[in-house]
């Protein structure tokens, strides 16, 4: 998968890339940890005061300072320096699985759908996962925020129906 992302046009001409550390089932893309050229931004899981995601450069895995999430992720430490999100050219997500829509399923925290909310509207939002775990439909919410194009190991395709961002409810 790290050579499909390597190979489509839209990763090879930005510069700086949000990446995720891979837990659990999800994909490792440690393989681009090697893309000397680009800045590579990490999220770190933030409890409190508000939940949420926060961004910091990653100085390459050797070496880098690491620590591991009480859920088991690893992450940039307390103190890190934050990038905001207008810094990402192209957005990396994990998922459990996802649709042919680009509707995500998470760990169901929803860290990344707050995140992923708050990206300019023009940044490529790409699910990684296996052609295994991509179904016809899943179920949507409406605070859910779906990514624009998947990535597997047969390439990286646009999703059919390109996901409204997620709406505040309105009130009547």
């Amino acid at each position: 998968m790290a050579e499909g992302l390597r190979a489509w046009p839209a990763y090879r001409h930005v510069q700086t890339v949000l990446l995720y550390l891979a837990f659990g089932s999800e994909v490792d893309l440690e393989l681009l940890l090697a893309d000397d050229a680009r800045q590579l931004l990490v999220p770190r899981s933030e409890d409190a005061p508000t939940p949420g995601l926060s961004l910091h450069r990653l100085h390459r895995l050797h070496g880098a300072s690491l620590e591991k999430h009480p859920f088991g992720p690893l992450q940039p430490p307390a103190g890190t320096p934050a990038v905001g999100p207008e810094a990402v050219e192209l957005a990396l997500v994990p998922g459990l699985c996802f649709d042919v829509t680009g509707t995500r399923l998470g760990y169901g925290r929803g860290y990344f759908d707050r995140f992923l909310a708050g990206l300019p509207a023009d940044v490529p939002r790409v699910g990684v996962t296996f052609d295994a775990l991509v179904v016809e439909r899943l179920p949507r919410e409406p605070h859910d925020v779906g990514v624009t194009h998947l990535a597997t190991e047969s390439g990286v395709v646009a999703v059919t129906t390109p996901p409204p961002a997620a709406r505040a409810p309105t009130s009547s």
